[in-house]
């Protein structure tokens, strides 16, 4: 009684019922004729094995196959025994020079050329391996078609071959075989054939990775050159917005004598012109002061111990949604990446709680005093008259703004903070980094700008210098006249990405809309 309820409990497992991967993806009919397979609804299918392969492979050289539609691809790879590999190949090369001695002492020197090319393959292959440097693999690659209808499949057929034959490969249909193919072909882990084996190294074995590459190209846009597979046109449109680019920022990376630079000037130029868009250049080696002027813009040079005309603590009207307001938290976040990355480099440490806490405090303090809030007409106040420059100005002027002079002035007087207002002495008005300890000066109306940092030589300089000005840009530029294209060039962005402080920055400006 016992053992009938406990089969019955068997008999009942819901566990037994569960669909297997070999359930999803069999085909409901399976009829095998000698060259090719009928899996119902008028669907066919022909599997063929690769049986000559090219003398030399490439990244993607299958892959004009997948473009045929309908194409699937399964490379059965098995690694080798480097100790047999090695024995196999050491007999292999004595074997082909013997050959070559006894055909030059006959005289016969018809296939000495080919053999000369063996023994090198082969001395460098094992010597590689020897290293462990390379090793060995045998790889089988099986290629399946499906077609709707056995004219077609005959048809694409042919195709592939002649597509093989091309790249000095020949396939083979699979006699009699066509179930094992397809078994093959499945991601069932059944490997029921063998015999079709070839040789090939890592790097062949890499070339058949599932790599493809489509055209990436935008319908519009700006020419970039041709695709190095399919020489078809390039275009970019970075303006297009969602969903085709739902960023538009782009970086560019690459050895020395890649390239960069020049493809950076060849992609501002050709926005510049297409789209007519604002273009700021960050031109840290002083590369683009030559296109900035054919361009007809502006370059303003970057000189220690030259003030800049450019304020850090300067204030522009920002946007939620329609309304103008003051983003003072935007310039306190600002600041304080900014004071982060400084003290990661002269204090070898980054800021603590009291120290971010200070610079919140002094930050809103100084604005405060000044009378400015998030209101926008807060930064105005009513002529008094003549102006320093003795010009006369009707109406509203723009406050005074608070420089890093006050900040320090005033982070000092707290006396929270020692370290941190010491520190940022050589950046006063009359140091050498105090340019950008200043009221801003430079009101430019040109739509091309560039910021030559050339004459500057040290290379925390040179990031101080551009995450100011990155600052000045956003503020003074982008966020003005919101419906003109505009375009930000950052040359050896890479300097940023020194400090995490101001890494997070420049990826914070990247988020801001």
């Amino acid at each position: 009684m016992l053992n009938k309820k406990k089969k019955q409990k068997e008999e009942n497992n819901i566990f037994n019922n569960i669909a297997t991967i070999e359930d999803r993806i069999l085909p409901d009919v399976l009829e095998e004729k000698a060259d090719y397979l009928y899996l119902g609804y008028n669907k066919y299918s022909r599997t063929f094995v690769v049986t000559i392969y090219p003398e030399q492979t490439w990244l993607g050289w299958l892959e004009e196959l997948v473009y045929l539609g309908n194409v699937t691809i399964s490379a059965k790879i098995e690694t080798s025994s480097n100790a047999s590999v090695i024995n196999q190949l050491t007999k292999k090369l004595v074997q082909s020079q013997a050959e070559y001695a006894n055909y030059m002492r006959q005289g016969n020197i018809a296939h000495t050329p080919v053999l000369e090319k063996e023994i090198i393959d082969l001395e460098g292959l094992r010597n590689l391996i020897q290293r462990n440097e390379d090793k060995l693999f045998f790889v089988t690659i099986f290629i399946s078609i499906t077609c709707e209808s056995l004219e077609k499949l005959n048809e694409k057929s042919k195709v592939l071959e002649a597509e093989m034959n091309k790249k000095t490969a020949m396939v083979r249909t699979l006699i009699f075989k066509q179930v094992d193919g397809l078994k093959m072909m499945l991601p069932i882990g059944e490997y029921t054939m063998s015999g079709f084996e070839r040789n090939m190294v890592s790097g062949g074995v890499a070339t058949l990775m599932p790599i493809t590459n489509p055209n990436v190209s935008h319908n519009k846009g700006v020419y970039l050159g041709r695709n190095y597979y399919t020489n078809a046109p390039i275009y970019l449109n970075t303006f297009i917005g969602p969903p085709n680019l739902p960023n538009p920022h782009i970086f560019i990376c690459g050895t020395s004598g890649a390239g960069k630079s020049v493809s950076l000037k060849l992609m501002a130029e050709r926005n510049i012109v297409t789209y007519n868009c604002s273009a700021f250049f960050i031109d840290v080696e002083g590369e683009y002061a030559k296109l900035v002027q054919k361009l007809g813009g502006k370059t303003i040079k970057i000189r220690q111990g030259e003030s800049t005309g450019i304020n850090p603590f300067e204030l522009e009207k920002d946007y939620k949604g329609n309304k103008e307001f003051l983003n003072i938290m935007d310039k306190v976040a600002d600041i304080r990446a900014l004071l982060s990355t400084i003290a990661r480099n002269y204090m070898g440490r980054t800021l603590n709680g009291t120290e971010i806490t200070e610079i919140e405090i002094v930050v809103n303090q100084l604005y405060s005093e000044r009378g400015i809030n998030d209101d926008v007409n807060s930064i105005y106040e009513r002529n008094k008259g003549r102006l320093n420059n003795g010009k006369y100005v009707v109406g509203k002027v723009k406050k005074k703004m608070p420089t890093l002079s006050d900040f320090q002035k005033k982070l000092e007087e707290r006396g929270k903070c020692k370290e941190l207002a010491e520190i940022l002495i050589p950046f006063l008005k009359g140091n050498s980094l105090g340019i950008f300890d200043c009221e801003s000066t430079i009101f430019s109306t040109e739509d091309i700008i560039s910021f030559d940092m050339s004459e500057i030589k040290d290379e925390f300089t040179k990031l101080y210098s551009s995450f100011v000005i990155l600052t000045w840009v956003w503020q003074k530029f982008i966020l003005k006249n919101r419906e003109k294209k505009k375009l930000i060039v950052c040359d050896e962005a890479w300097l940023f990405l020194k400090y995490k402080e101001s890494a997070d920055f420049l990826a914070t400006v990247a988020r801001r809309r």
